[in-house]
This record gives structure tokens, C-alpha cells and sequence, in this order.
């Protein structure tokens, strides 16, 4: 990764992680559910987007010295870390983000590793039952967001 230092102790990532032609230089503010005090927290720092937040804190030891550094709620921190990463995959908006989320599947290492037909399945019967979205995900929809997790790096780390 390559990263412009801001000081000692903060970094920003200057490009994106190598995905083909595409940024997912998605604003912070836009993920579900990033409390106003975090967003200032990562403003200050000057982490603003998915891109820059993936850099410093998908791993482990990351986002542990961002937490610390921010006096952010480590939890909070790993969700939004997981928000952010998922972000990453054209076609699962915060609707569809929510109810992947509820189903255990956190990160794109996790979509990668679900069957698209188990997968479907589970998410027309969450809907059925819980009515978040006006429709579920076709089985079309779910195998892309599978294909496109095995075709990218993981980047969150446990």
C-alpha cells in the first residue's frame, strides 16, 4: 500500500488497493449507522473515505492504534472497518449491506466463502420474515457479490 504520511503517527493511503479501474473512495458519512462522534474522530485524522480507513485499519494491529489513538470504541471501529469493506462490492447497498450483516456475513472474505444457492436462500427467507427490503436479492445478483469477493484481496483481518 502506498501511504503519504501526515504526521508520525497518521497515515492516509494516496490510491486505491490495485482493484481494476474502479475507487471505493466511498465517503465514511455514507455507511450505515457511523456515529457523528466517530465521523469527527477519522475527519481529524483526515479519514474521510472507505479507501483511507481500509488502509489503516483493516488489520488487527491497525485498527487497535487507531482506536486507541481516536479513544474510538474498538467494536465500533471493527463494524465500520467491516461496513467499509463490504462497500467494496458493487451491488450490496445498505439494505441488502444490513441483511448480510444479520446473516454472519461481515466482510468480503466471508461473502467469498458462502455458496451463492445456501446464500440466496437465506436472505429471500430473512426478508420473507423480517420485510427489509420491497424485494430480496435474485440468485443473479448474490452469485456476482460472491464472484466479485473471490476476485478481490482480503483486507480485514482478525
Amino acid at each position: 500500500m502506498n501511504y503519504r504520511a501526515l504526521s508520525d503517527d497518521h497515515k492516509v493511503i494516496t490510491n486505491p488497493f490495485g482493484q481494476r479501474g474502479t475507487s471505493y473512495a466511498l465517503p465514511i458519512s455514507k455507511l450505515r449507522g457511523v456515529p457523528f462522534q466517530v465521523r469527527v474522530a477519522l475527519k481529524v485524522r483526515r479519514i474521510t473515505t472507505c479507501t483511507q480507513l481500509l488502509a489503516v485499519a483493516a488489520d488487527k494491529d491497525g485498527r487497535n492504534i487507531l482506536a486507541k489513538e481516536a479513544h474510538l470504541d474498538p467494536e465500533i471501529l471493527l463494524q465500520l472497518v467491516q461496513r467499509a469493506d463490504m462497500a467494496r462490492v458493487k451491488g450490496v447497498g445498505a439494505v441488502f449491506g444490513l441483511m448480510l450483516e444479520d446473516l454472519e456475513v461481515r466482510d468480503v472474505g466471508a461473502l467469498a466463502a458462502q455458496d451463492a444457492e445456501t446464500l440466496h436462500g437465506a436472505l429471500e427467507e430473512y426478508n420473507h420474515r423480517e420485510r427489509l427490503a420491497r424485494r430480496s436479492p435474485t440468485p443473479e445478483e448474490v452469485t456476482d457479490w460472491i464472484e466479485q469477493a473471490r476476485s478481490m484481496p482480503q483486507l480485514v483481518t482478525y
